[in-house]
């Protein structure tokens, strides 16, 4: 399949039928009709015979399952800072994984910050930002900038203020820029960066991998409780990510209750721990991974299993509501919402619970649970297309 750019024009309306919509609004669709980029209905294949017309690209499904696409992240490193390296990853996220959005994480080092690769830095961060602006997949573009070395004053820490600067010159590319630090790296002066990153209004995504997860909860509950004496906490429109986070200890998810932050799972974890307590958290899976293989993982993990609705909606539905700015609808197939989506080739579908007693609930037709892929643990789901905002 060709990537698709931004010059094409609207697809003309289709009906699509003979298959099985995901959506909270209508759970037993099987037939939807999209129209200038929006679900512009939903039903039955009886309904859907009856509203036919010459002007509609009629679809037939072939039993496939059409459900909200997923939310990804991907890094980049210094030398993939090349446009056209860029609109490959984001086209392979689209044609081959099924993503509609993705968080794109640009690392630099603090040299390439410096002065005298300041121009440079500026010049390649400009070119990831326009190609990411014009390309279908939605962005949510972030900067990690490693080497920063806290002691705890605020002058170890003056690169991320420069990088704070520097990321005022590229806002016009698309949507702001979130920082992305080594929690490690940063961590004596975690409330010195959470107050600069707050002050800037930009999102601040803490990269937990290889931290203890006791350590980063007593520093993220610390400099809250000074963020709100000083006033100085995020706004919740931009919250602080964890990412990488987990922990099969119940008080540690507790403890990060009412911090404001929200946690991104970057493989498998204990998501049903963290929905239970209230932690807002999402999950995306590993680069180049099917992202049914993670939620997968989540449905069949040994000691935490969730149901497959809620490790689908990790990945999307609730990935949305860490990304800033993101629309109240996205990660949703419901009339007037976004018609984005991807198609799937699946075996069966069913309502997956790890529970037999919630199973015997959830598959009564009153509970009006939409379906998803049955999974086995070992059968994905394959891509057909992914279709964003009609396109």
């Amino acid at each position: 399949m060709p990537p698709v750019t931004s010059e094409q024009p609207t697809h003309p309306p289709a009906l699509l039928y003979n298959g099985t919509i995901h959506s909270t609004a209508e759970p037993y669709a099987e037939a939807m009709v999209v129209e200038d980029g929006q679900v512009a209905w939903l039903g039955s294949d009886e309904t859907a015979e009856r509203l036919r017309e010459e002007r509609f690209f009629v679809h037939d499904l072939d039993r496939a399952l059409v459900a909200p696409a997923f939310v990804g992240m991907v890094s980049l490193t210094a030398p993939e800072l090349d446009g056209g390296a860029v609109a490959q990853i984001l086209d392979t996220a689209a044609h081959q994984l099924g993503y509609s959005a993705l968080r794109l994480v640009t690392e630099l080092e603090v040299t390439d910050i410096a002065d005298e690769a300041r121009a440079s830095t500026v010049q390649h961060l400009y070119e990831v930002l326009q190609v990411a602006a014009d390309h279908p997949v939605d962005v949510w573009p972030a900067v990690l900038l490693r080497g920063v070395t806290a002691d705890g004053g605020a002058p170890s820490i003056a690169p991320v203020n420069d990088l704070l600067d520097l990321l005022d010159e590229l806002d016009a590319q698309g949507r702001e820029v979130a920082v992305a630090l080594d929690l490690t790296e940063i961590q004596p002066n975690l409330l010195g960066v959470r107050s600069w990153s707050a002050e800037a209004g930009r999102q601040l995504l803490l990269d937990c991998r290889g931290c203890e997860p006791g350590v980063v909860v007593d520093s993220v509950v610390t400099s809250q409780k000074h963020l709100r004496e000083l006033r100085q906490t995020p706004s919740p429109s931009t919250p602080t990510v964890l990412v990488g986070f987990d922990s099969a200890e119940r008080s540690l998810w507790e403890q990060l209750l009412n911090t404001g932050v929200h946690v991104l799972l970057t493989g498998p974890g204990h998501v049903a721990t963290a929905l239970a307590v209230g932690v807002p958290t999402s999950a995306a899976p590993g680069e180049g991974e099917n992202p049914w293989e993670l939620v997968s993982h989540h449905v069949h993990h040994h000691t935490d299993p969730v149901s497959a609705r809620a490790a689908f909606n990790a990945q999307t539905r609730g990935a949305y509501r860490s990304l800033p700015d993101a629309p109240v609808s996205a990660g949703q197939l419901n009339p007037g919402s976004a018609a984005t989506y991807a198609v799937w080739e699946v075996e069966a579908v069913a309502v997956q619970t790890p529970n037999s007693t919630v199973s015997a609930w959830s598959t009564d037709t009153r509970a009006r649970t939409p379906m998803l892929p049955y999974l086995d643990g070992e059968t994905l789901p394959r891509l057909v297309s992914t279709i964003i905002r009609g396109r």
